[in-house]
């Protein structure tokens, strides 16, 4: 690793010089509006507005959170290949690739749940992409071709107040709607832009993109939409187990890879719209990306069939100065069936999802004067149906045939709130943020066939009770200094409800032993405490850095109990709190024309304060995450560099391990991986051959590092971890027109 690191320094030095000597070149004389973007003032950057914060335009310098703009420019100067490369290279995000159905997780500040991306809501165009079941938001789910993001706006911090449940550590939001839409951040509005592109890379990966923008007197439209493939990581396994003698037991042989068996399709489609305030989301997601999940794959790999149907639809209207109107209707449709790939080649068993659900929203925005601005809304959803079904007779028992898990007949999963949020500013210089959402959850029956068609059929029945209202505050204080130096002291609250899945086994009691031990779960929830600053420290370099403390109380995790029979026994509860403390720093600057360099970095300590677990090493919780992103853009050219450094992480413990030295209990399902950096490289070129032709050559893990993953109980076969790509490349070749 010394050695990739030396050389990814030769490698920035070398770029640093090649600008300098060509900083003064006659490009710079340029006045592309892409060279706007990079001469951008601190404070016109302050001014740039968003909307995710508080789902009205608001300046970055007065929202009262730390937040992270990821544009279009940004996208098309780094080269990013997928969404996942975009969220991984975002400060306080790290990823975890456990080869799982939901694709690359991400933790978030020192804390990664073990569920496929549950601490953050992730929208597009305002729309929550949340998986009913699961009540979490797999990238499988979401499936965005790189191309039709116009930007991402993240968040951070306790969102609930405004987002409700779920927004645990902030919200991240998708646009690919922006074609038409003024873009703030470099103070220009273009004319519609319609592309047609493809791209050709390793692991044998093929895309097709097409988008048609136009607009017509006040109507205005984009449609993206894609075909994609990939062969995968292709990987031996023999490096991701202690002992390889092992894996024929898994029904795989030592030199067996994971090659052709965690292949991808994908098939996207999305349009939205705009009339005189009437507004519209559709978006369709076709999804077959295979995963490992319990043992290795035989042969061709589990299989996995997915596919996601959102519908949105609004009307937003100004009735005065004082007051703006926001309704919207949404609904949303999943269904996936997995068929599984254990043990020999002849194995049988499937496993279905599926859920529908509708979501109304109602907000409105209060301008009484102008000190005092106010947002406030109303919120319904309802799952009208869910459903978990596996059939697995291959494995022998009863007990894993026909078990069917679903809403009882006549009940729905609702979630009822309303929330307000004040934003005061006394003089001109104090902005206080003041805000409460009160959000309820009514109790739903659930049902379950156990074993169906045997003769050891059950069926039960149980009812989720945990109905209490929900008192989410919200307190900032913003102050600005002046127009170049801004102080944010931050207090927010959310939670993170259990999930229909992780309520069945608490709610039917489906051990009948553990009756008197499972409770049934509560909502999860943080408090958070920050200080952020923007600033200027001086023409060429600005400053952003965050201190925050995350108190972390009735984390869902696995109980474990040993009982008369010397016997351990498990079930899920609210055992978990942890503390976690860090400070995140981002320096920005300019050194050259057409030149532009981002260091960020965040050190962070989770502490387990559960009884027992105070000298045991927090699971999944890098202490240091590093980044840096590196361009260098002409009107034509573009070269330029990301990389990305996550500390070690240890694994899971598990307390029912039986240690054969001494008979004691307690040790890691795997081995602690080693930090690793990730560099990569981007060429691009604009106009090539004619106006709107470009030419794209993306290098990700340029240094072809080892990447390991820390193993999770869905893949505890894999010991030493899970090993992510090496050096991979992408072309594409697009035309804007």
């Amino acid at each position: 690793m010394k050695k990739n690191l030396r050389l990814s320094l030769v490698v920035l030095i070398c770029f640093l010089l090649f600008v300098n000597l060509h900083s003064q070149d006659d490009f710079t004389k340029d006045k592309d509006k892409i060279q706007k973007y990079f001469k951008m003032s601190l404070k016109e950057m302050m001014e740039v507005e968003i909307i995710t914060a508080g789902r009205t335009p608001e300046k970055v310098a007065d929202i009262p959170a730390s937040v992270v703009l990821i544009t279009r420019e940004d996208i098309e100067t780094y080269g990013y290949k997928n969404l996942a490369e975009i969220l991984e290279n975002i400060p306080g995000l790290f990823a975890i690739n456990d080869y799982g159905e939901g694709g690359i997780n991400f933790g978030v500040r020192g804390f990664w749940s073990g569920v496929a991306n549950d601490n953050m809501i992730i929208m597009v165009n305002g729309v929550s992409q949340v998986h009913d079941l699961q009540n979490n938001y797999p990238l499988t789910k979401i499936g965005i071709p790189i191309e039709a993001i116009d930007g991402i706006e993240v968040i951070r911090g306790p969102m609930s107040v405004v987002y409700g449940n779920g927004a645990f550590y902030g919200v991240i939001n998708i646009f690919t709607n922006d074609a038409l839409k003024e873009k703030m951040s470099r103070g220009v509005k273009e004319e519609p832009i319609s592309i047609v592109s493809t791209s050709y890379g390793s692991d044998q990966t093929k895309k097709i993109f097409l988008r048609i923008a136009n607009q017509k007197g006040d109507f205005n439209y984009v449609f993206n939409a894609s075909i994609s493939d990939t062969y995968g990581i292709d990987q031996p396994l023999n490096k991701m187990v202690r002992n390889p003698a092992l894996l024929p037991l898994y029904g795989v042989t030592e030199d067996q890879t994971t090659g052709g068996r965690l292949e991808s399709s994908e098939k996207y489609f999305n349009f939205s719209a705009n009339l005189k305030g009437f507004y519209v989301n559709l978006s369709y997601i076709e999804g077959s990306p295979e995963f490992y999940f319990l043992f290795p794959s035989v042969t061709d790999g589990n299989a996995y069939f997915n596919n996601n149907t959102n519908i949105s639809f609004g009307y937003n209207k100004k009735l005065s100065d004082k007051i703006t109107l926001d309704g919207r209707f949404s609904y949303f449709q999943s269904r996936t069936l997995e068929k599984f790939d254990f043990l020999f080649s002849d194995f049988y068993g499937i496993q279905q999802f599926e859920s529908n659900a509708y979501e109304v929203e109602l907000n409105a925005f209060i301008y009484p004067s102008g000190k005092l601005d106010i947002t406030t809304g109303l919120y319904y959803r309802a799952i009208l149906n869910t459903s978990s079904m596996y059939d697995l007779p291959s494995f022998g028992s009863t007990s894993f045939e026909n078990n069917y898990f679903y809403l009882a007949d006549g009940n729905n999963i609702e979630t009822r709130a309303v929330f307000t949020q004040l934003s005061y500013k006394p003089f001109s210089k104090l902005n206080l943020v003041a805000g409460v959402r009160l959000e309820q959850m009514p109790g739903y029956d659930l049902e379950a066939v156990l074993a169906g068609g045997t003769i050891d059929f059950r069926k039960l029945t149980g009812t989720y009770e945990q109905d209490n209202i929900e008192v989410i505050p919200r307190l900032a204080a913003i102050f600005s200094l002046n127009d170049k130096n801004v102080f944010k002291l931050l207090y927010g609250m959310a939670i993170n409800r259990p999930s229909f899945f992780q309520n069945t086994k608490n709610s039917l009691n489906l051990d009948t032993v553990l009756v008197d031990f499972v409770k049934p779960l509560k909502p999860e929830k943080i408090n958070t405490l920050e200080i952020n600053y923007i600033g200027a420290i001086s023409s060429k370099f600005t400053l952003s850095t965050s201190i925050f403390r995350n108190e972390l109380e009735n984390l869902i995790t696995r109980v474990v109990r040993l009982n008369d029979e010397g016997n351990y026994q498990s079930w899920s509860g609210n055992a978990g709190k942890m503390i976690t403390y860090g400070v995140e720093l981002t320096i920005k600057t300019q050194l050259f024309k057409n030149f532009r360099l981002v260091l960020s970095g965040t050190y962070q300590e989770t502490e387990d304060k559960r009884p027992g677990y105070e000298n045991i090493v927090t699971a999944y919780s890098p202490n240091f995450l590093g980044y840096i992103k590196a361009a260098y853009r002409t009107k034509k050219f573009t070269l330029a560099f990301t990389g990305n450094y996550v500390d070690g992480m240890e694994t899971y413990w598990d307390e029912t391990i039986i240690n054969p030295d001494d008979g004691s209990t307690g040790d890691r399902i795997g081995d602690k991986v080693e930090g690793y950096f990730l560099l990569g490289a981007n060429v691009r070129i604009d106009d090539l051959f004619f106006k709107g032709l470009y030419l794209s050559v993306r290098c990700s893990n340029l240094l072809d590092e080892e990447v390991r993953y820390p193993t999770f109980t869905n893949n505890d076969w894999a010991t030493r971890g899970t090993l992510g790509s090496g050096r991979t490349f992408l072309l594409s070749i697009g035309w804007k027109f």
